[in-house]
């Protein structure tokens, strides 16, 4: 599947003039392609100027994503510098600075995966950095911009406001504002992405990319449609932040309301307007998974493929699991992996998420007599069916049947639902007044 030629032989980084004025991309004028400001050639000049500074990340071929549906191939930029794409963009905006600016440095705010890759751009391009970061803002990724010598301003209770003082705050001392989203340098960098997907997979029939403002697919899509117009592009969403599919609808980017999701790196209040305009005329198709599904593709992510990715990076493979393109049957398709950079301290509580709704992981609050044997009794069959206990706990201060009796709460780990489904048959029979606690 992997691509033989050589980066320097591929013609997807070089003069592509011939092919780019013959596909549909550059053709039937209108209002939405007049608004259309980012080109091949930048992506193509962007790759050139970063190529030096990032990793080329692998395609893998998934083992179980996918099987008896499609070739799912996955594009790790979680193995990316700074552990996600943005370094792509970060670079590229460095490099395009000015002496004059680099020498005032710049002032940024906004999301952690961002807020890495620019402190680690500045850092290896000698370009100070100012970050404005909302209390909220955890040690780890304090200590990630400090390593990078970072000069760190807390402001505000979330990155709205942070990032809003963040413009009078680079006033005050001079330096240049980068803004996180929607600048035409960011997404020539975040394109070169699409070039070396291309000159990765031989047969391609479809890419699967996770949106927030829209910026990275949105240069995916210039990319790639340039060069090889009929790959199918499709855009997922969280179902708590549908930030794309309402602009789509309301044919205008619209802040909408966005829900708590694990999601959080793609839960943008509103789309990019360069984005906008790219991803409105050529996506194939915008989709939406909730976070049960965005769950459920994290462990299969770790358990099968031993990859982590961050909630938003796994939204693709949630896309395929959930059977949200059916149409993609038999097809080879990259789903984009787009960061790994998940906060250790939620790892364990989305992995039970995605067993739960997996039904692999059960709860049961059984009333039975207390004493030791029955105690026992009750481990022995559970054992006997072949569930793990993750917990054990006994309550007797809030009973209400009987005060010789004791309740006790278990979260079991069964091999698969039908396994579960047996666990449970059996405790109902044995003790009827059980109740099952599931997704």
């Amino acid at each position: 599947m992997a691509c033989e030629k050589t980066y320097e032989s591929c013609n997807y980084f070089g003069d592509i003039s011939g092919a780019y004025k013959q596909n549909d991309f550059d053709q039937e004028p209108s209002d939405s392609i007049s608004k259309i400001r980012l080109k091949l050639e930048d992506i193509q000049e962007a790759h050139n100027r970063i190529k030096s500074h990032i990793t080329v990340t692998p395609i893998v071929e998934s083992k179980y994503v996918g099987n008896h549906f499609c070739n799912v191939l996955l594009k790790c930029e979680n193995l990316q510098l700074t552990g996600s794409f943005k370094a792509r963009g970060t670079f590229n905006v460095v490099s395009c600075m000015t002496t004059a600016e680099k020498g005032k440095g710049c002032t940024v705010a906004g999301g952690r995966n961002f807020l890495n890759a620019m402190t680690y751009s500045g850092f290896k391009e000698s370009v100070p950095v100012n970050v404005v970061v909302p209390k909220d803002c955890s040690l780890p990724d304090k200590q990630k911009y400090k390593e990078n010598y970072a000069v760190i301003k807390v402001f505000g209770n979330d990155s709205n406001e942070s990032s809003l003082h963040a413009l009078t705050y680079c006033d005050e001392i001079g330096s240049h504002f980068i803004r996180c989203s929607d600048r035409l340098d960011l997404l020539a960098g975040y394109g070169t992405l699409g070039l070396e997907i291309l000159s990765q997979v031989d047969k391609l029939d479809a890419i699967i990319c996770p949106v927030g403002t829209g910026g990275l697919i949105a240069s995916i899509l210039v990319a790639v449609k340039s060069l090889k117009p009929q790959c199918l592009i499709y855009g997922v969403e969280s179902s708590a932040a549908p930030t794309m599919s309402k602009a789509l609808q309301e044919k205008k980017p619209t802040i909408i309301l966005v829900k708590p999701t694990i999601a959080e790196s793609i839960a943008d209040k509103i789309a990019s307007n360069n984005a906008f305009h790219i991803i409105k005329r050529y996506l194939t198709k915008m989709i939406t998974v909730d976070d049960l599904w965005i769950s459920r593709a994290m462990v299969n992510l770790l358990e099968r493929e031993k990859i982590i990715v961050e909630a938003a990076a796994a939204t693709p493979v949630a896309a395929i699991m959930a059977g949200k393109v059916p149409e993609l049957r038999g097809k080879n398709v990259v789903c984009v992996l787009t960061g790994g950079n998940i906060k250790l301290s939620r790892l364990p509580h989305i992995v039970d998420r995605g067993l739960m709704a997996e039904g692999r992981l059960v709860g049961f609050s059984i009333t039975l007599p207390d004493g030791p044997a029955e105690i026992a009794r009750l481990l022995t069959k559970v054992v006997d069916t072949g569930a793990d206990v993750r917990s054990f706990e006994p309550e007797r201060s809030w009973i209400k049947r009987d005060a010789l009796n004791v309740t006790v709460f278990m979260l079991l780990e069964t091999s698969d639902p039908s396994h579960a489904k047996e666990l449970e048959k059996k405790l109902l029979k044995d003790y009827p007044h059980s109740q099952i606690i599931s997704a």
